[in-house]
């Protein structure tokens, strides 16, 4: 009899501790307007804050996880109201994908990786998507209340585009072989003589047999060259070269070269995709503008509580 009365009140325990415990879970904290946040949601995002930060919560830890994700908390309920308010339930499914990617590359590791990392630390997949989700939708909500208020200064575009540009033009690469000579009274002879080798032999058997620069032991190879480390008298006579071309003789100050561009390394010099990409960057600047001053205003008018002090 004293066994089972024993059984009765173990049993009796858990069941209450288990009552405790959810009701601990299911507590409010904070209220953002009309919307709550429990013990259980403060968990969870603190865990999440966690894991894609990479940094493993411990006593010396413990209040600035918390508080940042009491923040990310406040900040996400505030915008699913705004979201709820306009009906706004669009988003680019290739941005949600992204930013999965992004999270996962950011910790090195792969997407399922990522959610079998959530899954095995209690937190559940669909919750991160929420969250971008949630954002997501708060910028498509900023792009149609701002889109017409986007004003682009062209004259600065254009600034862009140029600078842009002479970046890309300063950042050209060659690959290239040489030939090198002294320069003396027959000249000319040789140069000829030169021309008729590569024809028949191939630049480099030339470089081999005539040149007088080290490189001559390597086919003439002198690999990559910044367009910044060429003279402009050797700039000038390559720049226009194809592949797989030389250039004419080109005389400096005590020798002539023949230049061979084995290969090139172009940046982007499309001035269309240079000025779409300008804009579109300048767009979501504006609008990364319009998105802060819409939700300072909107966190001026809502109700925070803090219902519980000692979570």
């Amino acid at each position: 009899m004293k066994k089972i009365f024993n059984c009765i009140l173990v049993f009796f325990f858990l069941f209450n501790s288990t009552k405790v415990f959810s009701n601990i879970n299911n507590s409010i904290i904070i209220s953002v307007g009309n919307l709550p946040i429990t013990y259980y949601d403060l968990v969870k995002e603190m865990r999440l804050v966690s894991l894609l930060t990479n940094n493993k919560i411990d006593n010396s830890n413990k209040e600035k996880i918390k508080n940042v994700a009491v923040q990310s908390l406040i900040k996400r309920k505030i915008k699913e109201m705004e979201i709820k308010k306009y009906n706004i339930d669009r988003f680019n499914k290739s941005d949600l994908e992204r930013l999965i990617v992004n999270s996962s590359n950011n910790l090195g590791i792969g997407k399922d990786e990522l959610k079998n990392l959530l899954t095995s630390n209690g937190v559940s997949f669909e919750r991160l998507k929420k969250r971008f989700e949630i954002d997501l939708k708060w910028n498509t909500l900023i792009f149609e209340l701002y889109k017409n208020k986007i004003v682009l200064n062209m004259s600065e575009i254009e600034n862009k585009i140029n600078t842009q540009m002479e970046n890309a033009e300063s950042k050209r690469k060659f690959l290239l072989s040489e030939i090198e000579i002294k320069q003396q009274e027959n000249s000319k002879i040789i140069l000829d003589e030169i021309s008729e080798n590569i024809n028949s032999e191939g630049f480099e058997k030339t470089a081999k047999k005539f040149s007088i620069s080290a490189s001559s032991n390597y086919g003439g190879n002198i690999g990559w060259i910044d367009k910044r480390d060429l003279s402009k008298k050797i700039y000038n006579g390559i720049k226009n070269l194809k592949t797989d071309e030389h250039s004419e003789p080109i005389y400096l100050a005590n020798t002539i070269v023949i230049i061979k561009k084995v290969g090139e390394k172009v940046f982007e010099k499309d001035i269309e995709k240079i000025k779409n990409n300008i804009i579109r960057i300048e767009k979501e600047n504006k609008l990364q503008m319009f998105s802060k001053s819409h939700y300072s205003n909107l966190e001026r008018t809502v109700q925070i509580n803090f219902l519980w002090k000692n979570w």
